[in-house]
């Protein structure tokens, strides 16, 4: 049996579907056999490539959902690899401790009868995030065109009160998670912070605190000779600017944030200081 119909259809399929496609049992057992198909549970057989999330979930007779669609998608997702699973409500499970379930009717529509949709899954995931990290995820939604503008502002108005501070204080062209953590936490401590302030001729930073401290933030992802050299003159252009450059790792916000931000305040104070020295200086 060919699986090219069943790739087109969503990886996933029931019997009685792939029966429809005009397999018979017998077909579906020797796919099974020599590895063109996987069974995942009685009744829903897949392409041995599917998604190995989604194929969980459909192992579990439910579908995957919430920051699982998140991180599938490469949105925020938060740090938790738990897997999200969107079961019926009377469905007869297991728990297991590294599945966290979603029971009942989704609010939102499926993409398919294995995944959720992407509101679906962002409305689960803003419950299931802490703030921080759901309007990280909300931003980086509208960041990745994962969500519309007309979809983020539909969720955001179903959002529970928890989040009402941090939606109001959202912008539609942060960098990265990390990136909005760290503003939320700075405008929280008092601060200024302008996101992606520009560089003329060089592109933009990551934040601008109190228009005198830059901060770049970088994830994991390896940037290469091109890339560190340009970040370099990037830097020094922006010291030019009477911007002082602090780099910041995803450490330095996730897990060391209060030395962090001592050292960011630390730079703000000597930065404005010399503002000041500077123009109360004598240049006759």
């Amino acid at each position: 049996m060919s699986t090219t119909r069943l790739c087109t259809s969503g990886h996933i399929a029931t019997t009685h579907q792939l029966i429809a496609l005009g397999a018979s049992s017998g077909q579906l057992a020797r796919a099974v056999t020599d590895g063109r198909l996987v069974k995942l549970r009685r009744g829903v057989y897949a392409c041995p490539h599917v998604n190995e999330a989604v194929a969980a979930a459909a192992r579990l007779g439910g579908a995957v959902t919430c920051v699982s669609v998140l991180r599938m998608s490469g949105v925020w997702a938060g740090s938790s690899r738990l897997l999200h699973v969107q079961v019926p409500a009377n469905a007869k499970l297991r728990t297991g401790d590294r599945v966290h379930f979603h029971w009942g009717q989704p609010r939102f529509d499926m993409a398919t009868p294995w995944i959720a949709g992407r509101s679906q899954a962002m409305w689960q995931a803003i419950r299931c995030l802490d703030e921080e990290n759901a309007i990280a995820a909300l931003e980086s939604a509208l960041k990745t065109r994962f969500l519309t503008s007309a979809q983020v502002s539909e969720i955001c108005q179903l959002a529970p009160a928890r989040l009402h501070d941090g939606i109001g204080r959202m912008v539609a062209d942060s960098g990265s998670g990390l990136e909005t953590i760290a503003r939320l936490r700075l405008q929280r401590a008092g601060h200024t912070v302008v996101p992606q302030p520009s560089v003329p001729g060089l592109g933009h930073q990551d934040l601008l605190v109190d228009d005198c401290v830059a901060l770049e933030i970088d994830g994991e992802q390896w940037h290469g000779a091109d890339q560190f050299e340009n970040d370099r003159e990037r830097d020094l252009h922006a010291a030019r600017l009477g911007r002082r450059t602090l780099r910041l790792t995803s450490r330095h916000v996730l897990t060391a944030w209060p030395d962090s931000l001592t050292a960011i305040e630390r730079a703000v104070l000597d930065s404005r200081r010399v503002r000041n020295e500077g123009g109360n200086s004598d240049t006759r």
